[in-house]
């Protein structure tokens, strides 16, 4: 896999990855099984400190589950053993069956919250909030605030997909309707301030959240992208968002 470098890192410095995998029909049965067994991260990959394989929801946040695209979130001791997973047999033979696939290095830029009982991204030191940044979302729900919680969320995509500077956003989640996450791109961290201070209606939600404790447990970190390889939807999106910058 051949990453292309979008600012200068140590190659033993602590890394956090994020991949999206996009399978044809003959092979999304595959796909859903793989992931169920958790292919990727068994045995657990050399280097690996926190790793989730996860699903995809459709059209963006939607309750339906995408059986056609996964998605790969972990950290790892260091890049150079980001690099050896991603090069690996194991995972060129996982990404043959794939039509497409996209893999962002990341580094943080702050991270607060937990999941599963620990934050798997506090401990590699912040970076600068250079160009493009990503944003992860986590939560596990509270059983009893289900429905309030998926009541708003077609309002909460369409507001986000509305909003100044947003690049893509992607819905994941680890177990149906009770584990979610989402997984967005901004031009820069102004877009993010303005959508998450200037938005009436997001603001109305993280309100309710608190009100009505819609979570059990949640985890909010930012990250700036150090390299990307691959496509997504026929495109890099950082790579043609950085183009764009400069037109």
């Amino acid at each position: 896999m051949l990453f292309h470098p979008l600012m200068p890192t140590s190659a033993h410095c602590p890394i956090t990855t994020v991949s999206l995998f996009r399978f044809p029909s003959p092979q999304q049965w595959w796909a859903f099984t793989q992931m169920g067994l958790k292919s990727l991260l068994n045995p657990l990959p050399h280097g690996l400190t926190f790793g989730k394989m996860m699903g995809c929801g459709r059209a963006g946040f939607s309750l339906l589950p995408d059986f056609s695209q996964y998605a790969l979130i972990a950290q790892w001791k260091t890049e150079e053993e980001a690099n050896q997973f991603f090069s690996s047999e194991k995972t060129k033979m996982y990404l043959e069956r794939a039509k497409e696939s996209y893999t962002m290095q990341l580094a943080p830029i702050q991270s607060h919250g937990l999941w599963g009982g620990q934050n798997p991204f506090a401990a590699t030191p912040p970076t600068a909030s250079l160009g493009p940044i990503v944003v992860l979302t986590r939560a596990s729900l509270r059983i009893s605030q289900l429905l309030s919680f998926w009541r708003h969320v077609p309002s909460t995509y369409r507001a986000m997909q509305a909003a100044e500077g947003l690049i893509m956003a992607v819905g994941v989640g680890e177990v149906p309707i009770v584990q979610q996450a989402t997984l967005s791109i901004w031009e820069n961290a102004e877009a993010i301030r303005k959508f998450a201070y200037q938005s009436g209606f997001h603001k109305e939600v993280i309100k309710k959240t608190r009100q009505q404790h819609w979570y059990r447990e949640e985890l909010f970190a930012r990250f700036s992208a150090i390299a990307t390889a691959g496509t997504y939807l026929g495109k890099d999106p950082i790579l043609s968002a950085v183009a764009h910058s400069f037109q």
